[in-house]
């Protein structure tokens, strides 16, 4: 820990000296994900699981996770970037443990096109209409670029990106892909969106969106994807795939609603063939069934509801359903939680997430925490 302050406080001393305008370092402790439906005991504090007598692959009935994610962002007029570190250990001895190094930069010679490199571009060029209101987040389909080297352009309200990236977290069949996307947006009215992924692959995805963004406090988009390999937003691959989110927020109330739905068109799905040595040789093309052979479908809705008590204590609660239609399975995430601003003292997020499942009842109960507050706001 205090190596990765030292380091990061040389590279925040080396920005300020040279060249930063603006300047933001914030540290993270107890969460490595910046969307509020984080993997259930993925990034949580601690989390206790329920023996499955169905499935005891991989079991562990309790796993206490201590994490932490210093960011740096900065920015000049022609040059911005981000630096993050991640550490996280599954467990307080240290026998489990991750470190990892995320980040890019950006050069911008004009207004109207940038140059970007790094490993993760996070969700900096993202189609907006791919936004989901009731998880605060994107799925990796609505990414123009992710990582590696790409070309943006912008003008009057078109953005036209080009990627050529390496592995990702959703799809790590190739090696290199090549990637397109496009948006476009007029201002207070609508936006439209598309994505292509590995265009270039057996493992080619598309995405296109839409929202409406011309009412106030309204959230509004629905998409079809080709090819969603994304199961944090699935519980499965889908060949086709119909989204959708709303939300809306009722200000004289401080009140949030907000819905997020996916679902396969069909029981299809697409999936990589290998050899005996487990090389990919090429895709095709295949058909969910259940031990009965009748089809099922992948579906999932989210739902969250927010209140604002107080100017600082927002409480929340959060439920997702995943389901196999037409196989009988179903898990549903239920996590209330609150939002505690801390004068001078950032925020804290907590709560409990219960998860569901038809073998067991009650699966999993794990206690979610994080702590965000900035060290140093320069501007």
């Amino acid at each position: 820990m205090k190596k990765r302050v030292l380091a990061a406080a040389a590279g925040l001393s080396l920005c300020t000296s040279v060249f930063a305008q603006s300047i933001t370092l914030t540290n993270t402790f107890g969460g490595n994900s910046d969307s509020i439906d984080a993997p259930t005991g993925g990034s949580d504090f601690i989390t206790f699981t329920q023996h499955d007598e169905k499935d005891d692959s991989n079991y562990e009935n309790t796993v206490t996770t201590v994490s932490d994610r210093l960011q740096l962002d900065f920015s000049t007029a022609k040059l911005d970037g981000r630096i993050r570190t991640e550490f996280s250990t599954s467990t307080l001895n240290g026998k489990k443990a991750d470190v990892r190094f995320r980040g890019y930069l950006r050069y911008r010679p004009v207004e109207q096109l940038g140059f970007v490199a790094g490993n993760d571009f996070f969700t900096k060029y993202t189609v907006a209409a791919s936004y989901f209101a009731a998880s605060d987040d994107y799925a990796s389909y609505g990414k123009m670029a992710e990582n590696g080297i790409a070309v943006v352009g912008d003008i009057a309200g078109l953005r036209l990106a080009a990627n050529i990236s390496g592995d990702s977290l959703y799809d790590n069949n190739e090696a290199f892909k090549l990637n397109f996307g496009a948006q476009y947006r007029i201002k207070d009215v609508a936006s439209f969106g598309a994505t292509l992924k590995s265009v270039t692959n057996g493992n080619f995805s598309t995405g296109i969106f839409a929202a409406l963004e011309s009412v106030e406090n309204l959230t509004i988009n629905a998409g079809f994807v080709y090819n969603s390999t994304d199961t944090s937003f699935l519980p499965a691959a889908s060949k086709y795939v119909l989204r959708a989110s709303a939300g809306y927020k009722i200000k004289d109330a401080k009140l949030g609603l907000f819905a997020d739905f996916a679902t396969g068109l069909n029981n299809e799905y697409i999936a990589a063939e290998k050899d005996a040595d487990k090389n990919i040789t090429g895709y095709e093309t295949m058909e969910y069934k259940t031990e009965d052979g009748d089809d099922y479908v992948p579906l999932q809705v989210r739902g969250r509801v927010s209140f604002d008590a107080t100017d600082t204590l927002s409480l929340n609660t959060f439920v997702k359903v995943n389901t196999l239609v037409g196989a009988d399975a179903s898990e549903t995430v239920v996590y209330p939680y609150v939002n505690i601003k801390l004068p001078k003292f950032g925020t804290l997020n907590a709560g409990f997430r219960m998860k569901f499942n038809d073998n067991v009842g009650l699966a999993q109960f794990s206690i979610p925490l994080a702590w965000k507050y900035k060290l140093i706001d320069k501007k």
